[in-house]
């Protein structure tokens, strides 16, 4: 445990140490946010369309899919800036002879890759993904208490590994591909059908975002909380984020044993 704990604070270390770099460029940082929050408003001019022709969406009215949509947008957001460097493990780290300098270095590789994440435009994520939970949940008469506060922020940071441990198993693509970015993308965007009622889609997809892909962990099963509908599934969380954890630790060990180093 107590490794774990001098692990998780040398991460943080790192990250701060990035983020200080990132912001000497203000500017595209702001343009970078920008930018982001005009994607996420395309996404929502999409669900507007959907609820032109339907009334609800398997019992889900327009608000609180809504929610749902802010609710998912915060630990995407913080995801995106915390693990963002997984993504250039294959391109920039191993294809270019870079991973071996930080083989020197006296922490897991891990540690160091994911501390260097430079993504501060996934912040106009978590900006607007808390605008529309705060307007929604004042929208639907929610009561904005301090334990609804906590949940929130306690499970958007559970959200937020779930999709760090997802992103760090397939990242172990790369010591073969060495073309990580493509392989993670790929999965990672199956975090969509989970920005929907998981009861709109068929049993297949069920079981793909929750078991075998547990996205619908990340703000579904909690927006139902937030909502009232008190589905047990949300207290499943931490345990889904831990599991995934110690799947990717351990499988990102065994891949980097089998790492041959490029010999630039």
């Amino acid at each position: 445990m107590k490794k774990i704990l001098h692990n998780i604070s040398l991460y943080l270390s790192l990250l701060k140490i990035a983020l200080k770099e990132i912001l000497i460029y203000r500017v595209d940082c702001l343009v970078g946010i920008f930018s982001q929050l005009m994607v996420q408003l395309v996404s929502l001019i999409f669900i507007i369309i959907v609820f032109q022709n339907t009334e609800s969406l398997a019992g889900w009215s327009f608000e609180q899919i809504i929610l749902l949509y802010g609710i998912t947008r915060i630990p995407i957001g913080i995801a995106g800036y915390c693990f963002d460097s997984l993504y250039d493990i294959g391109p920039k780290y191993i294809r270019n002879g870079e991973f071996d300098k930080i083989l020197l270095r006296p922490v897991h590789p891990l540690i160091s890759i994911i501390g260097s994440s430079d993504d501060f435009t996934s912040v106009g994520d978590v900006l607007i993904g808390m605008g529309i939970t705060i307007y929604m949940l004042i929208k639907l008469s929610i009561p904005i208490t301090a334990i609804l506060i906590f949940k929130i922020i306690f499970f958007s940071i559970i959200g937020t590994l779930i999709i760090g441990a997802i992103d760090t198993i397939f990242s172990i693509s790369s010591f073969w591909t060495y073309r990580s970015n493509e392989v993670i993308w790929a999965f990672y965007r199956m975090y969509t059908f989970a920005e929907y009622p998981i009861n709109i889609y068929n049993k297949f997809i069920k079981i793909l975002i929750t078991i075998i892909l547990p996205f619908a962990f990340v703000a579904y099963y909690p927006t139902m909380d937030y909502l009232g509908m008190n589905h047990f599934m949300i207290y499943l969380s931490p345990f889904i984020a831990t599991i995934l954890w110690v799947i990717a630790v351990k499988v990102w060990n065994i891949a980097l044993k089998h790492y041959r180093s490029t010999g630039s």
